[in-house]
């Protein structure tokens, strides 16, 4: 179960690291001695590596991006601190937000945990490890790609490794409050429908309040799983007494839950996101989907984003006027998701289920879950998450995959059947036109598309022979685009040129405009981003599909879609 941080205090482990490249996997076995002592504090005892004495690296931070000769490494580095416990509580946990791809978590010699899945967090109690001063925390950082992983060997972006997300220490009472859901009915009346996750012995009454609304009620005990005790309750209101979170209002609300040796608080929004016919509702209201897709990445750091990177992205966002925004193709860190709650975007969050994953392997499968808990656990609460994505350009005549992706789209109902599921999918050229034959289309609440007509053969305009469905479901195009390098400049017909790109937007869009299944597009993409498949002169190991490049330079394209949206 996720450890919720969001309103506790909690002490940073973030700043310079030593990092301690490990290509031929050989400094593991030498970490400790027979007596859990680091080997290097013997100066009589000779070694290849020095745990205080690495490549001084900051936290977070991808390695390749700081570390000169490393750009395009991939493999084991060993990244190490020391700090003093300098907290009160009971009980300590040391969570990280994300380390890509595997993490291994040595603490004073003891092998605490392996975690595999380079985008989502994780946490390990460390109370009966750690020391008053001079821990020494060893986690080593693998990145390798593998055939068993997620994502796979193949992508269509970089494969940045290294400690990118923060690493805090949070200490907890004996019995705490481990993590909140409040999950949001709208009718007549608005209903709260709230589960918190009790650990420890003894949790005691345990209660919830919305003080925005004056509302509070008791939380009673529904189920016990080992250390953790799950416990439900429901505050409901008049629909007229409740500001409902909506992009053109973007009301957030307190809940407090407080046991009696705990409280923490969800900072969350009330709203309903539904289906009708090919319509997406938010409050029972249609919603045209304005949107844009973006990777993690900021020129020189990564995937570490700065404060300063999220503010750059929502001024973008603000100035396309879009409303929508699926963040691709794995899950971003979470800071993105809260300023989305505060800005009124919704978001289509995903896991790296992309291209070739090999869905026979039981082992990948229980990843899969894994990966999905992990992202849904994190986001539950934030109103903006409006569509959870299983998968992007899975291949729908893999038999394998088809038994495989619908159990994945009931695992994700299971933890959470407030939001909408979605995939990227595959449609099919036919002699009526573009349809979707995908037998995953069943499965999914909104159906996305991927569709490159104009820059991958045919015309700009190729999407308006698809086969209109105004009953359902929801189509969105979930990518489209066409490659320019800032400030190359000629013709409209000239490829890679910004002309070119400007006027594949412009045909493109009024395309997608003109099907009535079609609720919207997130376009492919708002900034250029690495990528070690794309070699050419125009491109030179970057995707050039962005309407702006990698510093944040705008291309034409950029003002079409804004004119798009902003003056339809």
């Amino acid at each position: 179960m996720y450890l919720h941080t969001e309103s506790r205090e909690t002490t940073t482990l973030d700043g310079t690291w030593q990092a301690i490249p490990d290509p031929y996997r050989s400094f593991q076995d030498g970490w400790f001695d027979d007596r859990d002592v680091p080997l290097l504090e013997d100066p009589h005892e000779p070694a290849d590596y020095d745990v205080d004495d690495g490549f001084p690296v900051e936290v977070p931070g991808c390695v390749g991006e700081q570390l000169p000769g490393f750009e395009y490494y991939e493999g084991m580095v060993w990244h190490t601190r020391r700090f003093d416990r300098e907290d009160n509580g009971n009980r300590l946990f040391l969570r990280f937000g994300a380390v890509n791809y595997e993490a291994d978590v040595w603490l004073n010699g003891e092998h605490l945990l392996t975690h595999e899945g380079g985008y989502t967090p994780f946490s390990v109690e460390i109370t009966d490890a750690v020391s008053r001063e001079d821990n020494l925390l060893v986690v080593g950082v693998d990145n390798e790609r593998r055939e068993d992983g997620i994502p796979g060997m193949q992508t269509d972006w970089f494969n940045f490794g290294g400690i990118f997300r923060s690493v805090d220490l949070v200490a907890t009472p004996e019995t705490f409050v481990r993590n909140v859901k409040v999950e949001t009915s709208v009718d007549e009346t608005v209903t709260a429908s709230i589960t918190a996750w009790i650990d420890g012995p003894e949790p005691g009454d345990v209660h919830a309040a919305i003080p925005g609304l004056g509302a509070e009620a008791p939380l009673e005990p529904d189920d016990s799983d080992g250390a953790l005790t799950r416990l439900t309750g429901e505050i409901t209101a008049d629909r007229d007494d409740v500001e409902l979170w909506h992009p053109d209002g973007p009301r957030l609300y307190d809940v407090c839950v407080e046991s009696e040796s705990d409280a923490v608080e969800v900072r969350t929004g009330f709203r309903a996101v539904d289906v009708e016919g090919s319509d997406i509702l938010v409050n029972g209201e249609s919603i045209d989907v304005r949107g844009i897709s973006m990777h993690e990445e900021a020129a020189g750091r990564g995937r570490a984003l700065t404060p300063g990177d999220i503010d750059q992205r929502f001024e973008w966002v603000a100035e396309l006027g879009c409303n929508f925004v699926r963040l691709a193709h794995y899950p971003h860190t979470a800071a993105m998701a809260r300023r989305a709650d505060e800005e009124g975007i919704l978001l289509w969050e995903e896991v790296p289920a992309y291209w070739d994953i090999d869905f026979a392997d039981e082992g990948v499968q229980a990843l899969y879950r894994q990966q999905l808990r992990e992202l849904i656990q994190r986001d539950w609460n934030r109103p903006s998450v409006a569509l959870w994505s299983i998968a992007n350009e899975t291949d729908p005549e893999d038999e394998v995959r088809n038994r495989v992706l619908p159990e994945m789209v009931a695992h994700v109902r299971e933890l959470d059947d407030t939001r909408l599921v979605t995939a990227a999918c595959w449609f099919d050229e036919t002699d009526d036109g573009l349809v979707l034959l995908d037998p995953l289309v069943e499965h999914l609440d909104v159906v996305g598309i991927n569709e490159y007509y104009g820059w991958y053969g045919g015309e700009a305009d190729g999407v308006r022979s698809f086969v209109d469905d105004p009953t359902g479901p929801p189509v969105i195009v979930s990518e489209t685009g066409a490659g320019a390098k800032w400030g190359n400049h000629g013709d409209e017909d000239d490829r890679w040129t910004e002309e070119f790109q400007a006027a594949y937007y412009r045909e493109s869009l009024e395309a997608i405009e003109s099907v009535e299944q079609i609720v919207g597009t997130t376009p492919w993409i708002l900034f250029d981003f690495k990528s070690p498949r794309r070699m050419n002169p125009h491109q030179r190991g970057y995707n050039r599909k962005g309407l702006l490049d990698e510093h944040g330079r705008k291309k034409r394209a950029f003002s079409v879609l804004r004119d798009h949206y902003c003056d339809p």
